[in-house]
């Protein structure tokens, strides 16, 4: 079994899980409730090939999946029924999110696009082919005005949702040849954080887009580093098998790795 991508649903101690199976490809939900075993509750059958992206809706209700079929589904959560299906990319989907309004799914894809799709009626609004590379993530800011995409042209952009146009980009790191490289908000949304294929973490100031700090600690490819805003921690994920947390210093724009007591 291979684990693509793990992401919970926070209100109703729900987890998907996206992934392949010996040449089955599999969505799983799993109930994680304080106390009990862990169980899962259903998988998502319909999709042909890896997994590469499970989201959940805003509502809680519904999960959209994406990956190498090239197709965007939206599941039923409490039913596990397929509701509708998306096409138009001419690769595999490497990643999809929600708007926090949940009336739009954003998706990146290998073909090079970003893809907005009418969550009603499945029709693609709108397709975004700037990058010069395959785009191998996407996240919304939880306002719902800001895009933030990833590629194999070695950048990471920002762009404004209700234009679509590109008003940040953000250089500095590698990320030519490996899959699922990502970013995203750091804290407050003032900053940028990002994974690596030369195993460091990137850190941009958002508003200069100046390369801030380098976290390193891993021994291998950084494929994400993802913000915590509740907790205030920093969390990156490496092909050296590790996953490191990384603690906010609020005097300063910086993060620190933990030392050791001793």
């Amino acid at each position: 079994l291979r684990v693509l991508q793990f992401i919970d649903n926070t209100f109703t101690n729900v987890k998907a899980q996206g992934g392949n199976s010996y040449q089955r490809s599999l969505v799983k939900l799993w109930s994680v409730k304080e106390g009990e075993e862990v169980e899962c509750i259903r998988t998502l059958s319909g999709n042909q090939g890896d997994v590469y992206s499970v989201h959940f809706h805003p509502d809680q209700n519904n999960v959209v999946t994406g990956g190498f079929d090239k197709m965007l589904r939206l599941y039923d959560v409490h039913t596990g029924t397929l509701k509708k299906t998306f096409t138009g990319h001419l690769s595999a989907i490497s990643k999809a999110v929600c708007s926090p309004l949940g009336n739009l799914i954003v998706t990146g894809s290998k073909d090079g696009t970003i893809k907005f799709w009418d969550i009603i009626s499945g029709v693609s609004l709108k397709t975004i082919s700037s990058h010069l590379g395959e785009v191998t993530s996407v996240q919304i800011n939880a306002s719902g005005t800001l895009l933030l995409s990833s590629s194999k042209d070695n950048s990471n952009r920002l762009w404004d949702l209700r234009t679509g146009k590109s008003i940040k980009r953000f250089v500095g790191h590698q990320n030519t040849s490996k899959n699922f490289l990502g970013c995203g908000f750091g804290p407050n949304e003032l900053t940028i954080v990002g994974g690596s294929e030369e195993g460091v973490i990137h850190i941009w100031d958002m508003s200069s887009t100046k390369l801030i700090q380098k976290l390193k600690g891993h021994q291998g490819i950084v494929y994400n580093a993802v913000w915590n805003q509740h907790q205030f921690v920093l969390a990156s994920c490496s092909a050296d098998g590790t996953v490191k947390t990384w603690w906010y210093d609020e005097s300063s724009p910086l993060f620190f790795h933990p030392r050791k007591k001793g």
